[in-house]
């Protein structure tokens, strides 16, 4: 037995990890960190791309799922979740630089210097100049996604006080690649190699089946061989890296343990008087009023709506709310319930209405998940 062998050890969500996990990871395993999607561009034209049409080549902002056009949308969701830093991604946040620079500037003043700040990239050429702005104004960590073996701007950036790692997706048979670039990675200092697991998505599914690969399951975006491939490299890190640390990350661990601890997070910040929270789930319950599908309905009629409630029926106003962005009218559950009868009748001879429950998530575009009708 090699007495110098390092252990794996298992993480939630059926991760493994020799060594230790980057601060960036501890604050998005804990659902404290923000995605700051700067835009949806990208030198690069990587066959995996995840991203939707929505935000793919498009020169659009996203705090988590939110399109922000001002810095104020940014904070409110930095809020809304409490987080304790940020995730900067794309796209690739350095095609537009100054865009990414000003963000960082503006996150570290207005919540301090230990908010922590990671910026994931593909431009491993990146120039010395742009590594000193992206110092100068506080980044904490900068994750590289080589495209090539031209690795000149991540061996720059170890010389600067920036944390430095390596992210790629754990492509299925890719074994030798991946523990090649992991040799390479420690060689020259760099910190850790996170593996993600492939997964595939509206966008990327196509290519992905057409190249041979499948999917783990039918219930599951996950592709088959990828968590194998990484595994393979993280029990092989154990006898043959020194020091980094070779992380592996699964599908389950950023749905099951990172994305609903952001939402649970979130959930606790934003429920409402009127709102219930699911037993289970990160899921808000709430009773709506809206068009029937494929209808609308105006903030005039949304508004007389309301009116009938709190004057006919004495609805208190904190018990409803008018959401005139997604044209409905939001009602405590256990209300509508016990108006659902009368209400029904009383607008059966106006506009098509339906009413009925909902369970929807906490975050700012409020998935719906699950739709009660009465």
């Amino acid at each position: 037995m090699n007495p110098m062998k390092r252990k794996v050890r298992e993480l939630n969500g059926d991760s493994k990890i020799v060594g230790e996990l980057p601060k960036g990871c501890k604050l998005c395993a804990k659902g404290t960190k923000m995605v700051l999607f700067v835009t949806g561009l990208c030198d690069s034209s990587c066959y995996y791309c995840p991203l939707s049409e929505e935000r793919a080549n498009q020169d659009s902002t996203y705090a988590d799922e939110m399109l922000v056009t001002d810095d104020e949308g940014i904070f409110e969701e930095v809020n809304a979740i409490g987080a304790e830093g940020a995730g900067i991604s794309g796209g690739d946040p350095l095609c537009r630089l100054e865009r990414t620079l000003d963000f960082i500037t503006k996150l570290k003043h207005e919540f301090g210097k230990k908010f922590h700040l990671h910026l994931y990239t593909s431009k491993a050429d990146i120039t010395s100049e742009e590594l000193l702005e992206l110092e100068r104004v506080g980044l904490d960590e900068i994750r590289f996604h080589p495209q090539g073996t031209d690795w000149s701007g991540i061996e720059r950036a170890l010389k600067t006080t920036m944390s430095v790692g390596i992210e790629v997706p754990a492509i299925p048979g890719k074994t030798r690649q991946l523990m090649d670039l992991a040799q390479r990675a420690e060689q020259i200092g760099v910190s850790f190699v996170n593996l993600n697991e492939l997964e595939t998505s509206e966008t990327n599914f196509e290519r992905l089946m057409s190249m041979g690969m499948k999917l783990t399951s039918l219930e599951k975006a996950s592709v088959q061989g990828s968590a194998e491939t990484a595994i393979e490299v993280v029990e092989w890190a154990t006898e043959n890296l020194k020091d980094i640390t070779v992380h592996f990350c699964t599908a389950r661990y950023k749905d099951a343990i990172q994305l609903r601890n952001r939402l649970e997070r979130r959930l606790e910040r934003v429920i409402r008087p009127f709102e219930l929270r699911d037993d289970d789930d990160p899921l808000l319950i709430l009773g709506v009023i809206r068009a029937i599908h494929g209808q609308q309905i105006d903030i005039e009629d949304l508004t007389a709506i309301y009116n009938t409630l709190q004057n006919e029926y004495d609805v208190p106003s904190d018990l409803m709310n008018v959401d005139s962005t997604r044209q409905r009218i939001e009602i405590a559950p256990w209300v509508l319930e016990e108006l659902a009868k009368d209400l029904k009748r009383l607008f059966a001879k106006k506009q098509k209405l339906e009413m009925g429950i909902v369970y929807e998530y906490p975050s700012w575009d409020r998935l719906q998940t699950l739709f009660e009708p009465f």
